[in-house]
């Protein structure tokens, strides 16, 4: 009986069994557009992708649910609340690729508060989803908000559950628009639109200041290779550009010091990027981009002037003048004791300087020893004439400081900059003695070298500006105040160019460099820059040393060459006496009248007087 009772209780349940556990295929429902977006967006972020996918919201969103569960798939990294987000601890993984953001308010501040989480990063692709909900900020506030936080990749997405509808706009963010598409055109724009290659008129800011090393401003033009550089890229990029300067009274920035001003407008994105290659920067607050190059930190030293005179006035000409003279006397002694009875010193003089001695009261040797005298005072006298007129157009100094300890024991004060003192304090602190003043002024758009570095202070100065400062044309103008750089150096680091922390420009301004530099472009506006050239005035030609050396020269050849022709005159005078004495001879004695024999001694002895002293 039990068994007949199970039976017929089983028998009369059977059609509901066959009805729940019936052979029938199951019945999904269908995917949303939503999830059909995502899964085409997040396919390549699950097996090809070293970062990942991150989701940013509740997880209790059906579209997400419906995503991430389908096929097993899985985001790296997900978290629902600020808190939770905050409270992830960082592993040795890398940072999101993709993050998927549910927006609830603002864009700004969910972005302050992301910004904030360690995977979080402004190079991945941001989705932002607002989900039953419309967005609080206009086009133009998001694209303020995304490129304050570095974001160029990104796709904004209205998902209404209730009508089961989905709307994806593509930002254009350097227009301030964004614009509808459909799942496929925002995946194509997602993977091939470059956001910085066209930035439709954005304005880069720059803080100007006068101790950029490669950038210059002569005569109300700027200049120099960074401002090329920086032009270049406004061209490239479809730009516009700005100068601004700070002002001490400024109560966001009070203070003189405008590196420090640099680093703060930089940290509140007031700066696109600083041309300042040494700035000091904090990592946690900016990033650099290196340049392969090293520049430092010099002193810039006044030159001082030689008061003492007559220690210039050495070596008034050089020794081939004094092997001439002492030729001259040797000739002179020479031609004494050759020809007592003519006056040589009469024909040296004669030649030297067209004139001879006229005092026949003294005796030959006297008078060589005048003529040598009135040489050498003529020498001297040419020389210290050509040598104080160099000295009054040609300023000279005192020998150049090499060492910080020099500088401490002789040299005038160090004027720094607070900014400056930080990055030098190493260097200074183990210097005794010292003298360290703290720049009080600031450089403005119309300040000129002159004023900024005052001759009574050695300054710290960039190498690279003070190298060419030194070898401008500025300094060797009459009026200017003449510098020099100390050999020894304060700071040694590389060059960079600095960018806000998360900058949308770095890698496109990366790319600028690495192509001009490695096209040889960069190079040539280095050296066809203005203040690399020598532009050192030369001084009119005034009489020197080796224009003397050069002149007796060609007296002492000149006078040679007179002795010669002197001799030559006399020899052939004395062959045509001769031969008049020979026919003389040979004519006999009964032809010859009287007296002609006492004419011709009286003759002889008028000629001889002619050569006498």
């Amino acid at each position: 009986m039990m068994v007949l009772a199970v039976l017929v209780v089983l028998l009369s349940y059977q059609p509901v069994f066959t009805l729940c556990y019936g052979l029938q295929p199951i019945q999904t429902a269908p995917r949303s557009e939503m999830e059909i977006f995502l899964h085409g967006l997040l396919t390549p972020y699950q097996h090809h992708s070293v970062g990942g996918a991150c989701f940013f919201g509740p997880s209790s969103s059906v579209w997400w649910q419906g995503t991430h569960l389908r096929k097993g798939f899985h985001p790296i990294r997900m978290c629902s609340g600020v808190s939770a987000c905050l409270a992830m601890q960082p592993t040795e993984e890398t940072k999101c690729e993709l993050i998927v953001v549910i927006v609830k308010g603002g864009v700004y501040q969910q972005m302050l508060h992301l910004s904030l989480v360690s995977y979080w990063s402004s190079r991945a692709v941001h989705v932002f989803v607002w989900e039953n909900s419309m967005p609080l900020d206009s086009d133009e506030q998001i694209a303020s908000s995304v490129l304050s936080f570095g974001i160029v990749r990104v796709l904004l997405i209205h998902v209404s559950s209730t009508a089961q509808q989905t709307r994806i706009r593509f930002p254009i963010l350097f227009q301030r628009t964004s614009i509808p598409v459909n799942p496929s055109e925002a995946l194509h724009w997602l993977a091939s639109f470059n956001q910085i290659a066209d930035l439709h008129g954005f304005r880069y800011n720059t803080l100007y200041y006068l101790l950029i090393p490669n950038l210059y401003r002569h005569d109300g033009i700027f200049g120099g290779p960074d401002y090329r550089f920086l032009q270049t890229v406004l061209l490239r990029q479809n730009a516009t550009h700005s100068w601004f300067y700070h002002h001490s009274d400024d109560i966001r920035f009070n203070t003189s010091d405008l590196a420090i001003a640099d680093r703060s407008r930089l940290e509140t994105r007031r700066v696109t990027f600083s041309l300042n290659r040494l700035l000091q920067t904090d990592a946690n607050s900016m990033e650099k981009l290196y340049l392969n190059t090293f520049d430092g930190m010099c002193v810039l030293v006044p030159r001082k002037p030689l008061r003492t005179f007559i220690l210039k006035l050495w070596q008034p000409f050089s020794q081939y003048l004094w092997y001439a003279v002492l030729s001259i006397v040797m000739l002179a002694i020479l031609g004494n004791l050759t020809m007592p009875r003519v006056f040589v010193v009469n024909y040296i003089l004669a030649l030297l300087f067209g004139s001879k001695s006229v005092d026949y009261r003294l005796k030959a040797f006297d008078r060589t020893i005048l003529s040598t005298l009135d040489t050498l005072l003529f020498l001297l006298k040419e020389a210290y004439t050509a040598k104080i007129i160099t000295y009054m157009i040609q300023s000279k100094y005192e020998p150049e400081l090499e060492t910080l300890v020099q500088l401490a024991a002789s040299g005038p004060p160090l004027l720094l900059s607070t900014g400056d003192y930080a990055s030098v304090n190493e260097s200074l602190r183990n210097i005794s003695g010292l003298r360290i003043e703290f720049r009080k002024t600031f450089s403005t758009l119309t300040t000129n070298w002159r004023e900024y570095f005052l001759p009574t202070f050695a300054h710290v100065i960039p190498c690279s500006y003070g190298r060419a400062l030194v070898g401008s044309h500025a300094m060797y103008e009459q009026d200017a105040p003449k510098f020099y750089i100390l050999r020894e150096k304060l700071l040694i680091q590389p060059e960079a160019f600095t960018f806000p922390l998360n900058s949308p420009f770095i890698n496109r301004i990366r790319f600028f460099v690495q192509s001009l530099w490695e096209s040889g472009i960069y190079g040539s506006w280095f050296s066809e820059d203005y203040y690399t050239q020598d532009r050192t005035p030369t001084l009119d030609e005034v009489l020197k040393f080796e224009n003397l050396a050069s002149l007796f020269y060609v007296l002492l050849i000149g006078c040679a060459v007179a002795l010669v022709v002197f001799g030559i005159e006399h020899s052939v005078a004395f062959v045509r006496q001769r031969v008049k004495m020979k026919r003389l001879v040979q004519v006999p004695k009964s032809y010859i009248p009287k007296g002609i024999f006492k004419k011709k001694a009286a003759g002889k002895k008028k000629i001889r007087t002619k050569f006498l002293c």
